[in-house]
């Protein structure tokens, strides 16, 4: 694939997105026998199905930190490890207390993940690329959402809810060796050839050269603060249908477990697809003159906008229709969550911030994620039913395209001479 290695490295990422996501689903997964053999409910659940997102969010501002300073190759393996020993931990335990710990071990080990993504993908494609590479990032998420239940279902079903957890450590150990292996910045990758690293510099926003831009520059960004607010409304709607859609279909839909990870897989086959389509759409309309910032807020706010669906899975009489209305929400979330990525790498790769910044706004934003499952578990715990937390999801989907659509205002930043980036880069490494 000559010329092609940038997005090798953009699909290697994608795979890592997706096991990390798997990791996250196998106690979704497992939770409705766990609630009965450890003797708990729905509200116990839920601060379980959270606790991975309180060390995850904790961590993330330190991580963000670190990806600037050390080599992606070095923290993604590291990452993985840590998913892999979290995986194996869970399978000891005997009690939903014991379960606490691992959770928060895995929120610790993912932390790095998503920010040594996003500077993985700024390193290593120009800004008319960046869309489709933040979306493939993304779309992992949809695919790990996707592949994760019916295999893990089936594994629970046949050999025993630990039996997934022993899956996740295996594949997370296996990859770890793998891209340390592989993985190379582009400036000392041999096999990346001379005209295809033009090609990445030519369209990047070169480094700061006189050391690191002030913390201050990120806190005192208007975008920043309006695709952090957005993202908070999105990761609250996502967690919320990683942790407890298979408990809803097994609840309200009255499937069995086999069954609800089958289905559960579907909408997420679909936003696999419409998540690569957007990041697409986004960089085509950049290509076509559209501003960088608009470019990106077509999809931003056009996937919450879909999101919307939700109110049809709350209120569809038969279980394919509400399997339909979650596709298009779910779509519409891993879109717009692709271009969150992309949209904060215009706005902090030429301040050499990328890792900081995606930090920072995944700390933040992923409040939203730690309430998603516990407010989700309260409620239906106390009325019965999901009808009232898919209502409150629908809720927050409007508000957060109402912050990207009329809080994001920069303007787009000049194109660089490859020279130039090629210096500066070089300088800052």
């Amino acid at each position: 694939m000559k010329d092609h290695r940038r997005w090798l490295v953009a699909t290697f990422v994608l795979i890592i997105t997706a096991i990390a996501y798997i990791d996250r689903v196998n106690l979704s997964i497992a939770a409705p026998i766990l609630t009965k053999e450890f003797h708990t409910n729905a509200a116990v659940m839920g601060l379980l199905l959270s606790s991975f997102t309180w060390t995850y969010t904790l961590f993330n501002l330190p991580a963000g930190m670190l990806v600037d300073r050390i080599q992606v190759r070095v923290l993604y393996s590291l990452a993985l490890l840590v998913w892999a020993v979290s995986s194996f931990l869970t399978t000891l335990v005997r009690s939903a207390g014991a379960l606490f710990g691992p959770r928060l071990l895995l929120g610790i080990g993912e932390a790095p993940f998503a920010p040594a993504a996003i500077r993985t993908l700024a390193d290593w494609l120009p800004k008319s690329d960046r869309a489709t590479g933040s979306s493939m990032f993304i779309s992992g998420v949809a695919l790990g959402s996707a592949v994760g239940p019916p295999i893990l279902a089936y594994l629970v079903s046949g050999f025993g809810w630990q039996s997934a957890f022993i899956a996740t450590g295996v594949l997370s150990l296996l990859v770890a060796v793998i891209w340390y292996a592989w993985y190379r910045n582009p400036l000392d990758d041999k096999k990346l050839s001379e005209r295809e690293r033009q090609l990445i510099l030519r369209d990047q926003e070169p480094p700061k050269q006189d050391g690191r831009a002030p913390w201050g520059e990120i806190v005192r960004h208007r975008d920043i603060w309006a695709i952090t607010g957005g993202y908070f409304c999105l990761l609250y709607i996502l967690y919320t249908f990683i942790t407890w859609l298979p408990s809803y279909l097994v609840q309200d839909r009255h499937m069995t477990v086999l069954h609800s990870g089958f289905a559960t897989s579907i909408p997420w086959t679909v936003a696999f697809f419409c998540g690569i389509l957007g990041g697409r759409l986004s960089d085509f309309a950049l290509r076509r003159g559209v501003s960088t910032l608009n470019a990106r807020k077509i999809v931003l706010v056009g996937g919450m906008i879909a999101a919307l669906a939700i109110v049809g899975t709350a209120l569809a009489s038969s279980s394919a229709l509400a399997i339909a209305c979650l596709s298009i929400s779910t779509a519409g979330i891993i879109t717009a969550n692709g271009a969150v990525w992309a949209a904060t790498q215009d706005v902090m790769r030429a301040l050499n911030l990328t890792g900081s910044a995606t930090g920072f706004v995944n700390a933040i934003g992923n409040v939203g994620g730690i309430l998603g499952p516990i407010v989700t578990g309260a409620v239906a715990y106390a009325t019965g039913s999901f009808l009232a937390p898919l209502g409150l999801a629908a809720l927050l989907a409007l508000i957060g395209a109402l912050a990207w659509g009329f809080g994001m205002r920069s303007t787009p930043r000049t194109r660089v001479a490859a020279a130039d980036v090629v210096l500066e880069g070089r300088n800052e490494r």
